[in-house]
């Protein structure tokens, strides 16, 4: 028994190092796989509903940061909504519209939008999270790190989970970093069968360079009517 082991034991460690290199579970769920298929109903979207939503935000942190927002967006180039910022230290509920290329914003107590950067507020443009280049699907085929985490239910919807190691530079693009250079760990959550990409955790030095923070990404009514376009100012 014991010469016959030896071979079948190597053989099954073989194949368990395999099935690691490959970015699959043990139960043979192929992790990159998943995500380009995520990639693909992100990017067949037109339009889509996102929440937004920060944790662990350090009380202390200084500049300007978003901790919360909602919105719709739709391809190739615009979103409508608002978001809570934190400016100097001060929360302020800001109504943004990005379509074009070019970022409004309408401040609290104002009744018109006004062009501007968005970077004064602490992020990107947020008209390109659709971009299938440089927006939400593209982070998805840029993880270094992919591996399968079995299911999880998100308001009773069944999700296929995927844990994700994420270069920081394309994050912060997208999003914000204090520190651009550190990785991003992640949790993609994707509808079994048609792979809607429906819950994006990003745990990050997002805030604070040597703190982590966690945003929490939903996204929802894939295909909705909208139509988005510039806001008069």
């Amino acid at each position: 028994m014991t010469v016959h082991s030896r071979p079948l034991l190597g053989l099954g460690l073989a194949l368990a190092c395999a099935a690691c290199g490959s970015g699959q579970s043990s139960g043979g769920v192929d992790a990159r796989a998943l995500l380009r298929e995520g990639k693909a109903a992100v990017d067949g979207a037109g339009a889509l509903h996102f929440t937004l939503a920060a944790k662990d935000v350090p009380t202390a942190a200084s500049g300007t940061f978003v901790t919360s927002g909602e919105g719709d967006a739709q391809r190739p180039n615009a979103v409508q909504g608002s978001l809570q910022v934190v400016f100097n230290g001060l929360p302020l509920r800001l109504g943004v519209v990005s379509s074009g290329g070019t970022f409004y914003v309408k401040l609290p107590f104002s009744t018109t939008y006004e062009a501007t950067d968005p970077t004064k507020y602490g992020f990107g443009d947020p008209g390109r999270l659709l971009d299938p280049r440089a927006g939400l699907s593209s982070l998805l085929t840029d993880a270094k790190d992919a591996s399968s985490d079995g299911r999880d239910r998100l308001n009773g919807e069944q999700l296929d989970e995927v844990t994700v190691t994420l270069p920081g530079k394309p994050v912060a693009d997208l999003l914000t970093s204090a520190d651009a250079s550190k990785d991003v760990q992640g949790r993609i959550g994707m509808v079994p069968g048609s792979h809607q990409v429906r819950r994006v955790v990003l745990t990050g030095p997002f805030f604070d360079a040597h703190q982590s923070s966690t945003y929490t990404l939903i996204l929802d009514r894939y295909g909705e009517t909208v139509q988005i376009t510039p806001p008069p100012h």
